[in-house]
Protein backbone atom coordinates (compact mmCIF):
# COMPACT_ATOMS: atom_id res chain seq x y z
CA UNK A 1 0.00 0.00 0.00
CA UNK A 2 2.92 2.34 0.63
CA UNK A 3 3.78 2.58 -3.07
CA UNK A 4 0.13 3.37 -3.92
CA UNK A 5 -0.02 6.08 -1.26
CA UNK A 6 3.17 7.59 -2.64
CA UNK A 7 1.81 7.31 -6.19
CA UNK A 8 -1.37 9.27 -5.42
CA UNK A 9 0.54 11.98 -3.53
CA UNK A 10 3.09 12.28 -6.34
CA UNK A 11 0.27 12.48 -8.87
CA UNK A 12 -1.35 15.20 -6.79
CA UNK A 13 1.89 17.20 -6.88
CA UNK A 14 2.37 16.63 -10.63
CA UNK A 15 -1.23 17.36 -11.69
CA UNK A 16 -2.83 19.42 -8.89
CA UNK A 17 -5.49 20.93 -11.16
CA UNK A 18 -7.03 17.47 -11.71
CA UNK A 19 -7.53 17.00 -8.00
CA UNK A 20 -8.92 20.51 -7.57
CA UNK A 21 -11.40 19.68 -10.35
CA UNK A 22 -12.44 16.50 -8.51
CA UNK A 23 -12.96 18.40 -5.27
CA UNK A 24 -14.54 21.63 -6.43
CA UNK A 25 -15.60 21.16 -10.05
CA UNK A 26 -14.24 23.12 -12.98
CA UNK A 27 -16.63 26.07 -12.63
CA UNK A 28 -15.46 27.35 -9.24
CA UNK A 29 -12.66 29.89 -9.45
CA UNK A 30 -10.12 27.89 -7.49
CA UNK A 31 -6.47 28.73 -8.18
CA UNK A 32 -3.39 26.83 -7.12
CA UNK A 33 -0.85 29.13 -5.49
CA UNK A 34 1.90 26.64 -4.71
CA UNK A 35 2.73 23.09 -3.67
CA UNK A 36 4.15 23.35 -0.18
CA UNK A 37 6.32 21.11 1.95
CA UNK A 38 4.79 20.35 5.32
CA UNK A 39 6.42 21.85 8.40
CA UNK A 40 5.18 19.06 10.65
CA UNK A 41 8.17 17.03 11.82
CA UNK A 42 6.46 14.40 13.99
CA UNK A 43 6.84 11.18 11.91
CA UNK A 44 3.32 9.95 12.62
CA UNK A 45 1.83 13.23 11.36
CA UNK A 46 4.14 13.90 8.43
CA UNK A 47 2.51 15.16 5.23
CA UNK A 48 4.53 14.83 2.01
CA UNK A 49 2.99 17.70 0.11
CA UNK A 50 0.12 20.14 0.53
CA UNK A 51 -1.64 22.29 -2.05
CA UNK A 52 -1.92 25.95 -1.14
CA UNK A 53 -5.11 27.07 -2.88
CA UNK A 54 -6.82 30.42 -3.33
CA UNK A 55 -10.50 31.21 -3.86
CA UNK A 56 -11.28 34.90 -3.89
CA UNK A 57 -9.50 36.38 -0.87
CA UNK A 58 -9.30 33.12 1.05
CA UNK A 59 -6.28 30.83 0.94
CA UNK A 60 -6.20 27.33 2.41
CA UNK A 61 -4.27 24.06 2.27
CA UNK A 62 -5.38 20.68 0.96
CA UNK A 63 -3.73 17.40 1.94
CA UNK A 64 -4.64 13.99 0.51
CA UNK A 65 -4.50 10.51 2.02
CA UNK A 66 -5.12 7.44 -0.14
CA UNK A 67 -7.08 4.32 0.80
CA UNK A 68 -7.56 1.16 -1.26
CA UNK A 69 -9.96 -0.25 1.31
CA UNK A 70 -11.87 1.56 4.07
CA UNK A 71 -10.17 1.62 7.48
CA UNK A 72 -12.26 3.49 10.00
CA UNK A 73 -9.52 3.44 12.62
CA UNK A 74 -7.17 5.49 10.38
CA UNK A 75 -9.55 8.44 10.05
CA UNK A 76 -8.55 10.11 13.36
CA UNK A 77 -4.92 10.16 12.14
CA UNK A 78 -5.99 11.80 8.87
CA UNK A 79 -8.01 14.38 10.79
CA UNK A 80 -5.09 15.02 13.13
CA UNK A 81 -2.80 15.65 10.15
CA UNK A 82 -5.21 18.28 8.85
CA UNK A 83 -5.48 19.95 12.25
CA UNK A 84 -1.72 19.76 12.71
CA UNK A 85 -1.15 21.46 9.36
CA UNK A 86 -3.65 24.15 10.27
CA UNK A 87 -1.97 24.74 13.63
CA UNK A 88 1.54 24.85 12.16
CA UNK A 89 0.81 26.85 9.01
CA UNK A 90 -1.89 29.13 10.47
CA UNK A 91 -4.31 28.59 7.58
CA UNK A 92 -7.49 26.53 7.17
CA UNK A 93 -6.66 23.00 5.99
CA UNK A 94 -8.85 20.40 4.30
CA UNK A 95 -7.93 16.75 4.79
CA UNK A 96 -9.12 14.65 1.85
CA UNK A 97 -9.47 10.86 1.65
CA UNK A 98 -8.99 9.52 -1.88
CA UNK A 99 -10.63 6.10 -2.12
CA UNK A 100 -9.11 4.23 -5.04
CA UNK A 101 -11.01 0.96 -5.32
CA UNK A 102 -14.73 0.26 -5.03
CA UNK A 103 -14.21 -3.47 -4.62
CA UNK A 104 -16.70 -5.31 -2.44
CA UNK A 105 -17.12 -2.56 0.13
CA UNK A 106 -20.58 -1.20 0.89
CA UNK A 107 -19.55 2.14 2.39
CA UNK A 108 -16.61 4.49 2.43
CA UNK A 109 -16.51 6.42 5.72
CA UNK A 110 -15.54 10.06 5.78
CA UNK A 111 -15.69 10.84 9.49
CA UNK A 112 -15.88 9.65 13.06
CA UNK A 113 -17.56 10.53 16.35
CA UNK A 114 -16.49 10.28 19.96
CA UNK A 115 -19.61 10.08 22.15
CA UNK A 116 -20.00 9.93 25.90
CA UNK A 117 -23.65 10.02 26.87
CA UNK A 118 -25.25 13.13 25.41
CA UNK A 119 -21.87 14.73 24.61
CA UNK A 120 -19.97 14.12 21.40
CA UNK A 121 -17.15 15.34 19.19
CA UNK A 122 -17.60 14.86 15.46
CA UNK A 123 -15.15 15.22 12.61
CA UNK A 124 -15.89 14.94 8.90
CA UNK A 125 -13.28 14.79 6.14
CA UNK A 126 -13.65 15.43 2.44
CA UNK A 127 -13.57 12.32 0.26
CA UNK A 128 -13.09 11.45 -3.40
CA UNK A 129 -14.33 8.15 -4.83
CA UNK A 130 -11.90 8.08 -7.73
CA UNK A 131 -13.67 5.35 -9.73
CA UNK A 132 -16.72 7.60 -10.06
CA UNK A 133 -14.65 9.66 -12.50
CA UNK A 134 -13.64 6.71 -14.71
CA UNK A 135 -15.68 7.96 -17.70
CA UNK A 136 -14.00 11.37 -17.58
CA UNK A 137 -10.58 9.72 -17.41
CA UNK A 138 -11.28 7.37 -20.31
CA UNK A 139 -12.66 10.24 -22.40
CA UNK A 140 -9.34 12.06 -22.02
CA UNK A 141 -10.83 14.90 -19.95
CA UNK A 142 -8.85 13.73 -16.90
CA UNK A 143 -6.28 11.58 -18.70
CA UNK A 144 -3.64 12.57 -16.13
CA UNK A 145 -5.40 10.22 -13.69
CA UNK A 146 -5.09 7.22 -16.05
CA UNK A 147 -2.38 5.60 -13.87
CA UNK A 148 -5.07 4.59 -11.38
CA UNK A 149 -7.57 2.95 -13.77
CA UNK A 150 -6.45 -0.57 -12.86
CA UNK A 151 -7.53 0.00 -9.24
CA UNK A 152 -11.16 0.82 -10.00
CA UNK A 153 -12.55 -2.70 -10.37
CA UNK A 154 -12.52 -5.77 -8.18
CA UNK A 155 -11.25 -7.95 -11.05
CA UNK A 156 -9.63 -5.55 -13.53
CA UNK A 157 -8.90 -6.60 -17.10
CA UNK A 158 -5.12 -6.53 -17.85
CA UNK A 159 -6.09 -4.84 -21.13
CA UNK A 160 -6.44 -1.63 -19.13
CA UNK A 161 -2.62 -1.42 -19.06
CA UNK A 162 -2.55 -0.60 -22.78
CA UNK A 163 -5.43 1.86 -22.35
CA UNK A 164 -3.49 3.70 -19.64
CA UNK A 165 -0.42 3.95 -21.85
CA UNK A 166 -2.50 5.29 -24.76
CA UNK A 167 -4.11 7.97 -22.61
CA UNK A 168 -0.80 9.04 -21.09
CA UNK A 169 0.77 9.19 -24.56
CA UNK A 170 -1.63 12.05 -25.38
CA UNK A 171 -0.02 14.29 -22.74
CA UNK A 172 2.13 16.87 -24.48
CA UNK A 173 4.74 17.50 -21.76
CA UNK A 174 7.36 14.71 -22.17
CA UNK A 175 8.57 14.89 -18.55
CA UNK A 176 5.05 14.70 -17.15
CA UNK A 177 4.24 11.91 -19.61
CA UNK A 178 7.26 9.89 -18.44
CA UNK A 179 6.46 10.43 -14.75
CA UNK A 180 2.82 9.44 -15.12
CA UNK A 181 3.79 6.34 -17.09
CA UNK A 182 6.17 5.41 -14.28
CA UNK A 183 3.35 5.82 -11.75
CA UNK A 184 1.03 3.70 -13.92
CA UNK A 185 3.56 0.87 -14.13
CA UNK A 186 4.14 0.90 -10.36
CA UNK A 187 0.36 0.78 -9.72
CA UNK A 188 -0.14 -1.96 -12.33
CA UNK A 189 2.61 -4.11 -10.85
CA UNK A 190 0.79 -3.83 -7.52
CA UNK A 191 -2.46 -4.97 -9.18
CA UNK A 192 -1.34 -7.55 -11.79
CA UNK A 193 2.21 -8.51 -10.85
CA UNK A 194 5.45 -7.94 -12.73
CA UNK A 195 5.03 -10.74 -15.30
CA UNK A 196 1.75 -9.35 -16.69
CA UNK A 197 2.97 -5.76 -16.81
CA UNK A 198 6.33 -6.67 -18.37
CA UNK A 199 4.54 -8.69 -21.07
CA UNK A 200 2.25 -5.77 -21.96
CA UNK A 201 4.79 -2.94 -21.79
CA UNK A 202 8.31 -4.39 -22.19
CA UNK A 203 9.85 -1.25 -23.69
CA UNK A 204 8.19 1.07 -21.17
CA UNK A 205 9.28 -1.07 -18.21
CA UNK A 206 12.92 -0.84 -19.32
CA UNK A 207 12.55 2.93 -19.61
CA UNK A 208 11.12 2.96 -16.08
CA UNK A 209 14.54 2.13 -14.65
CA UNK A 210 15.80 5.51 -15.82
CA UNK A 211 12.80 7.50 -14.59
CA UNK A 212 13.86 10.42 -12.37
CA UNK A 213 10.70 9.85 -10.36
CA UNK A 214 11.40 6.18 -9.60
CA UNK A 215 15.07 6.87 -8.85
CA UNK A 216 13.95 9.50 -6.35
CA UNK A 217 11.51 7.06 -4.72
CA UNK A 218 14.20 4.37 -4.44
CA UNK A 219 16.71 6.79 -2.91
CA UNK A 220 14.13 8.08 -0.45
CA UNK A 221 13.12 4.55 0.48
CA UNK A 222 16.74 3.51 1.06
CA UNK A 223 17.42 6.60 3.19
CA UNK A 224 14.24 6.07 5.20
CA UNK A 225 15.15 2.43 5.83
CA UNK A 226 18.68 3.33 6.96
CA UNK A 227 17.41 6.05 9.30
CA UNK A 228 14.81 3.74 10.85
CA UNK A 229 17.52 1.17 11.48
CA UNK A 230 19.79 3.71 13.19
CA UNK A 231 16.95 5.07 15.29
CA UNK A 232 15.77 1.62 16.35
CA UNK A 233 19.27 0.54 17.38
CA UNK A 234 19.85 3.75 19.37
CA UNK A 235 16.54 3.40 21.19
CA UNK A 236 17.48 -0.16 22.24
CA UNK A 237 20.94 0.93 23.41
CA UNK A 238 19.54 3.89 25.33
CA UNK A 239 16.91 1.69 26.95
CA UNK A 240 19.68 -0.62 28.19
CA UNK A 241 21.64 2.30 29.63
CA UNK A 242 18.92 4.53 31.12
CA UNK A 243 15.66 2.55 31.01
CA UNK A 244 12.41 3.93 29.63
CA UNK A 245 12.16 7.42 28.15
CA UNK A 246 9.47 10.05 28.53
CA UNK A 247 7.32 11.01 25.49
CA UNK A 248 9.20 14.33 25.40
CA UNK A 249 12.60 12.60 25.07
CA UNK A 250 11.27 10.13 22.51
CA UNK A 251 9.88 12.96 20.39
CA UNK A 252 13.21 14.83 20.47
CA UNK A 253 15.08 11.63 19.61
CA UNK A 254 12.85 10.94 16.59
CA UNK A 255 13.40 14.47 15.28
CA UNK A 256 17.17 13.97 14.95
CA UNK A 257 18.59 13.89 11.43
CA UNK A 258 21.05 11.24 10.20
CA UNK A 259 24.14 13.21 11.21
CA UNK A 260 22.79 13.87 14.69
CA UNK A 261 21.95 10.17 15.12
CA UNK A 262 25.54 9.28 14.18
CA UNK A 263 26.96 11.74 16.72
CA UNK A 264 24.60 10.49 19.41
CA UNK A 265 25.79 6.91 18.84
CA UNK A 266 29.36 8.14 19.43
CA UNK A 267 28.28 9.94 22.61
CA UNK A 268 26.43 6.95 24.06
CA UNK A 269 29.18 6.02 26.54
CA UNK A 270 28.78 9.46 28.23
CA UNK A 271 25.02 9.07 28.69
CA UNK A 272 24.16 7.32 31.96
CA UNK A 273 20.82 8.90 32.86
CA UNK A 274 17.77 10.56 31.35
CA UNK A 275 19.23 13.91 32.42
CA UNK A 276 22.40 13.19 30.41
CA UNK A 277 20.29 12.35 27.36
CA UNK A 278 18.17 15.47 27.80
CA UNK A 279 21.32 17.60 28.03
CA UNK A 280 22.76 16.06 24.85
CA UNK A 281 19.49 16.51 22.94
CA UNK A 282 19.36 20.16 24.02
CA UNK A 283 23.02 20.94 23.32
CA UNK A 284 24.88 18.15 21.53
CA UNK A 285 22.30 17.84 18.76
CA UNK A 286 22.76 21.49 17.83
CA UNK A 287 26.54 21.09 17.73
CA UNK A 288 26.19 18.02 15.50
CA UNK A 289 24.03 20.01 13.10
CA UNK A 290 26.74 22.64 12.73
CA UNK A 291 29.24 19.92 11.75
CA UNK A 292 27.16 18.70 8.79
Amino acid sequence: MQEIDKAIKTSMALTPDCFLDLLFGSKRKIKLKTIADSQITVPELRVDKALLVKEGRQTFYIICEAMIRPKQDELPTFALKGLGMQYMLKRPTLAVIVYLKKGKYASFPDGFENRIGALSNQFTLCKILLWEHETRILSGELKELAPFLSLFHRRPDPGVIKVQAQLIEKISDPKLRADLLAIAIIVDIHVFGERVVFAQLPKEVNMLKESRLIKGWMTESEQTGERKGKLSMLQKQLHQRIGGMSPELLLKLRKLNDTQLDYLSLALFTINSREDLRAWLNNGAAKASRKR
